[in-house]
């Protein structure tokens, strides 16, 4: 669906394989950046503060201080949001990629997600670095996607009420001028908090979404299969309601950087 992407997927395994940083991937990042970062209702309401280039700027002032390894978590989140918005057509995202109180790096879930065909909310984790001493991309993978299935569900099975206020806040924020989806997305984010509140939290009745994303040469691919025999370790753990894996390979993040840098002028 965008040149110079490789999609392979089998049922809930997907492959992401950023060959090349082309004009359409360009595109879609001018498109989409300012619903990805304020939410939809921000990015249509014609105000300055949400055009691209007022959302660049805010973007990149969040970029200040921060470390290597942040900056690559903060760009493999934007990468999954925009590959989240192109390639599956029944998700909405309801959970703004800035934060609203801080310029930090962002508190909660990665991304929460709603399914419009059965109404069903998804948490996402993104996990993001390069290649592992002595591994492979697919070892590597491995690894990042391990990462994010111990730290969701870890997250998951905390009654921490933060967490939910954090969603429901994003959510609200993101579906403003959508009172119907909003309402039902916020009851049932409600629903969770109130297990949450009530000290039976649980990550067994949650869908999730795993996504690693590996900035490492393309010489060395990760493969399908890394994907899919996760996926059955993850579906004979029985620790989620449902999930999907999707794994993201990019050779370098300079290129990205440099691509909103030029954007900037």
């Amino acid at each position: 669906m965008i040149s110079g992407i490789e999609h392979q997927f089998n049922g809930e395994s997907n492959i992401f394989l950023i060959n090349t940083f082309s004009i359409e991937l360009e595109e879609k990042i001018r498109n989409l950046l300012s619903s990805i970062c304020h939410g939809i209702s921000d990015a249509e309401s014609g105000r300055i503060a949400y055009n691209y280039k007022s959302t660049l700027k805010e973007l990149f002032e969040r970029f200040k201080g921060k470390t290597n390894m942040q900056k690559k978590g903060m760009v493999g989140e934007l990468l999954a949001h925009v590959l989240i918005f192109t390639y599956f057509d029944n998700f909405d995202t309801v959970s703004p990629y800035f934060n609203t109180e801080e310029r930090n790096v962002k508190k909660g879930f990665d991304l929460v997600l709603y399914n419009v065909i059965n109404s069903e909310v998804w948490i996402t984790e993104v996990k993001s670095g390069h290649l592992h001493k002595n591994k492979d991309s697919n070892k590597t993978t491995k690894d990042l996607l391990g990462t994010a299935k111990r730290d969701l569900n870890s997250r998951l099975n905390e009654n921490n009420q933060a967490l939910w206020i954090n969603a429901i806040t994003g959510a609200k924020k993101s579906l403003d001028e959508y009172n119907d989806k909003k309402k039902l997305v916020k009851n049932i984010l409600e629903d969770i908090q109130d297990t949450v509140v009530a000290n039976n939290a649980s990550s067994l009745d949650k869908n999730v979404i795993l996504v690693s994303n590996l900035f490492n040469n393309l010489n060395d691919k990760v493969n399908i299969n890394t994907a899919e025999n996760f996926s059955s370790s993850v579906e004979t753990e029985q620790i989620f309601n449902k999930h999907i894996i999707i794994c993201i390979q990019k050779a370098t993040l300079r290129k990205i950087l440099s691509f909103l840098e030029r954007e900037l002028i």
